[in-house]
């Protein structure tokens, strides 16, 4: 999988929603209020007074909030004061439940989007710990003196937090409503810096606070600096509207009842060799330049003696492990399932975590950086005492395909490269596919602004400046990716190449790609085959439904096994499969 900063538009109906919601004035009241207060003119200048943490709901009091886009339903958001914590003190417990309604396709809905939550917090209403789960990931995090420190199990970070900060979770209203009832609330300008408990970068948010009617001074709309209004009474929240994407959030008269639903987040996914399997396993280091990442890996060996012909499965540009595990959220990509098939058919097989996953050291992430990692794979493959350094097949998979090819032109060793799902096109117009694709899912009146949007990313990523925080660590990829062409590519080597396609594709265009690089090798006299697979997805699994990134975590699917066959016999007699009758003389050392 790459990554798609283009797609945008897809998460606008719920993109807004992650923005809305301030969080209030963040001055801790020392005591409660008795009467309305008044400015100097004889205004009503305060809202509300605050209120202790344990005094702004009853134990197992929920809140609920519909929220529509357009007049039609996209999500709830449910909030529960679940009591004091046992044992604990001072501290305070609240839990969340979100369920977002994504835009079906070919006018069948989709599943819904489930989330869970919870914080605890201290008396000032201060977070201490808490979590994030859904089914596809987990991030928990817990205060440390003024650090909060996050965790998804793989990777960790950590952030400075204040006493006083506002906090809140992706879609989580009564995170918001919390953060307005425990400050005291009065008219005129508010600021404050809100963390998201959901990893975004900490935001800086300013508002302002009008009392409508002196005669209901519990009554009050605050106005934020990203467009949204917000509606309070007596600090809670009772509508919410941002008008620039028609979305309203609010109170239902007839709350739905706290949803019986649980989520039991993320699974764990581990690697297996098939049963019966006859090769064997060994750890390898990919030695690397100084100041290069340190990258782990292992060498799949057929039975027998050898030398064996050699193979290296170069993945698509989502970081993966060396058996094509990704995420979060954790999906199998089904890299293990096409390097055993290699090994199992006679082939000494290389793989590697890369940089930041698995045994490998972490790194910046850009394609030169990637593309080099992709060289000091194939040199440790090429100095193994088993492998026959004249007989290598590289298989690229999505953009791993370019660099297959880059390396094939590199090496004349390589005798054969399979292309899987690669793009055919220049990287700006894949993207700009992908945009246009991601807009159909955008309601009509909110196309234009989002297609801006789009332009302006891109626009962005090519020079970039002003790319957004949250794209900045794709940025560099992105930048190097768009200098790259498919057509300089293939004019660069000899090896014939086997370009294999499924039909239902969504990361790159099933027809037009392999079309594409079957005319860019004609055009150079260079012997290529293509093969299109009906209902394969990107990943080379069937895909019965329409394929989606959410698709590709159900852990039930798997790799084709026809298509494994189909690679597998035609690197076979490109490379005249079975030991060699003597070793050749390694190259690369």
């Amino acid at each position: 999988m790459r990554p798609r900063p283009l797609a945008l538009a897809a998460r606008a109906l719920t993109a807004a929603l992650a923005l809305t919601l301030a969080g209030g004035c963040l001055k801790i009241p020392t005591e409660e209020s008795k009467s309305p207060e008044t400015g100097s003119e004889g205004q009503v200048t305060l809202s509300w007074p605050g209120a202790a943490v344990d005094k702004l709901y009853r134990p197992g009091e929920v809140r609920v909030y519909t929220m529509m886009q357009a007049g039609k339903p996209i999500g709830t958001s449910w909030g529960r004061y679940e009591g004091p914590v046992d044992g604990e003190p001072g501290r305070f417990r609240f839990a969340t439940r979100i369920e977002l309604r994504p835009p079906g396709r070919d006018g069948k809905p989709a599943e819904p989007l489930r989330s869970s939550g919870e914080i605890v917090v201290d008396a000032r209403g201060d977070l201490v710990r808490g979590f994030e789960r859904s089914n596809a990931a987990e991030l928990t995090f817990e205060r440390k003196g003024d650090a909060l420190h996050f965790s998804s199990g793989r990777e960790r970070d950590e952030i400075t937090y204040r006493s006083g900060d506002a906090y809140m979770a992706f879609s989580a209203i009564f995170h918001e409503e919390l953060m307005f009832g425990l400050r005291r609330l009065e008219a005129g300008e508010l600021a404050w810096r809100l963390v998201s408990l959901s990893g975004s970068m900490p935001t800086e948010w300013t508002a302002t606070l009008t009392i409508p009617d002196p005669a209901t001074p519990g009554r009050a709309t605050v106005k934020t600096n990203l467009g949204e209004t917000i509606e309070l009474r007596d600090g809670r929240i009772e509508k919410v509207q941002i008008e620039a994407d028609d979305v309203e959030i609010q109170v239902p008269v007839q709350p739905p009842a706290w949803p019986e639903w649980e989520i039991a987040g993320p699974p764990v996914l581990k690697y297996s060799p098939p049963p019966g399997a006859k090769f064997t396993r060994r750890e390898v280091e990919l030695p690397g330049r100084p100041g290069e990442p340190a990258l782990a890996g292992e060498v799949l060996l057929p039975p027998g003696k050898g030398p064996f012909p050699g193979a290296l499965l170069l993945p698509g540009t989502g970081q993966q492990d060396r058996f094509g595990f990704a995420g979060p959220p954790p999906v199998d990509l089904g890299s293990h399932t096409i390097t055993d098939a290699l090994a199992e058919a006679g082939f000494a097989v290389l793989r590697f975590d890369e940089r930041g996953f698995g045994s490998s050291a972490e790194g910046p992430v850009s394609y030169l950086g990637q593309l080099e990692d992709a060289r000091r794979a194939l040199r440790t493959l090429l100095v193994q005492d088993e492998v026959d350094p004249d007989r290598i097949v590289l298989v690229g998979h999505g953009e791993g395909g370019w660099k297959a090819l880059t390396l094939a032109a590199e090496d004349p060793g390589v005798k054969a490269v399979a292309l899987l799902a690669a793009p055919g096109r220049p990287y700006e117009q894949i993207l700009r596919a992908q945009g246009e694709a991601a807009l159909q899912a955008v309601p009509p009146q909110l196309r234009d602004d989002a297609k801006k949007t789009q332009e302006k990313t891109l626009q962005a990523l090519k020079t970039g400046q002003g790319v957004p925080p949250e794209l900045a660590s794709q940025a560099l990829w992105v930048r190097e990716i768009l200098q790259v062409s498919p057509e300089a590519l293939i004019a660069g080597g000899e090896a014939p190449l086997w370009i294999a396609q499924g039909t239902k594709d969504f990361e790159v265009d099933p027809n037009r790609d392999p079309q594409e690089l079957m005319k860019l090798a004609k055009r150079r006299k260079r012997k290529a085959e293509l093969k299109q697979f009906a209902d394969l997805d990107h990943l080379f699994k069937p895909e019965p439904e329409n394929s989606t990134p959410a698709r590709y975590l159900d852990a039930a699917r798997t790799v084709d096994p026809a298509f494994l066959g189909q690679l597998t016999n035609w690197l076979l007699g490109q490379v005249k499969a079975g030991p060699a009758p003597a070793p050749a003389k390694p190259r690369g050392k």
